[in-house]
């Protein structure tokens, strides 16, 4: 009796442990989704920074990553307290401090409500298939023109003991780059500033704003020159040209006669002989 009782055991801890690898080769397959799904958005992102020409015919594009954030979750529950707010956490680093600029903290204050809104839309969703939201803000923050994308996507089962014995599987992106300001139209630059700044206080923006750009341009310009290499100090110019004036000239270069091929002539036939005349 004893010994059927440890080979019972013995079956259910088999069991349990292929259950278990089972389980995790499951989530393992989850996981590897939501990267594929993540790697995808980067991607598309990237392509706006490879070709923006293109993409400016459609929006406004940004030039190169300045910071990317990216993750997963598996098996969230609706309305999960936690993941929310973890997820506004990722929202307030990505979007920086509300009362940055003169108006900017209610420009960036709406941004995060409408970043917000979609998140809780997600996490709230229990519909069976696929969710996503894809957003971009363009707009004004540290004296320069930013981009911020954001891409959330989420996939419900229908049941929760397909795989692993999760419901879902939910993912986010978020990249900040900065905006070409000189690609941009005159009418897109006022309303940007003055989104920023406000309609009484753009122009006086406007003014502050040009002064920063000049002075960043003119350490653009130093850091450029400081790059390259410069010319010779006087001195050494001096005595570089002094040197190449004593030296003396170069030996013209004698051309090598080749000796003429010995040319064998045929020697001329010998003569023939007149015929001698003998008279009788």
């Amino acid at each position: 009796m004893g010994q059927a009782v440890a080979a019972a055991r013995k079956e259910a801890a088999k069991a349990d442990e292929e259950s278990k690898q089972k389980t995790l080769e499951q989530l393992a397959f989850l996981v590897k989704a939501a990267n594929s799904k993540l790697d995808h958005y980067q991607n598309e992102i990237e392509d706006m920074f490879q070709d923006p020409e293109s993409m400016s015919k459609k929006q406004i594009p940004g030039m190169r990553a300045v910071r990317w954030e990216r993750g997963y979750r598996v098996g969230i529950k609706n309305n999960d307290e936690d993941t929310a707010s973890g997820l506004n956490d990722v929202v307030d680093g990505t979007f920086g401090a509300i009362n940055s600029g003169i108006n900017g903290g209610s420009v960036l204050s709406g941004f995060k409500k409408i970043v917000g809104g979609a998140l809780k839309a997600i996490l709230g969703c229990d519909e069976a298939g696929e969710s996503e939201e894809q957003k971009f803000f363009v707009f004004v923050k540290h004296n320069a023109i930013i981009r911020i994308d954001v891409k959330i996507w989420r996939y419900n089962f229908s049941n929760k003991g397909i795989i692993a014995g999760t419901e879902n599987v939910f993912c986010y992106t978020f990249c900040t780059s900065v905006v070409n300001s000189a690609c941009l139209e005159y009418d897109e630059i006022t309303y940007l500033l003055t989104e920023y700044a406000g309609d009484a206080n753009v122009e006086a923006y406007a003014e502050k704003l040009l002064q920063v750009w000049k002075t960043i341009s003119d350490m653009h310009s130093f850091l450029q020159r400081r790059d390259q290499p410069g010319p010779l100090p006087k001195a050494k110019a001096q005595a570089r040209a002094r040197a190449l004036q004593l030296a003396p000239p170069p030996s013209p270069r004698r051309k090598q006669i080749q000796p003429a091929e010995e040319v064998v002539e045929d020697e001329p036939a010998e003569k023939a002989q007149s015929p001698v005349r003998i008279e009788a």
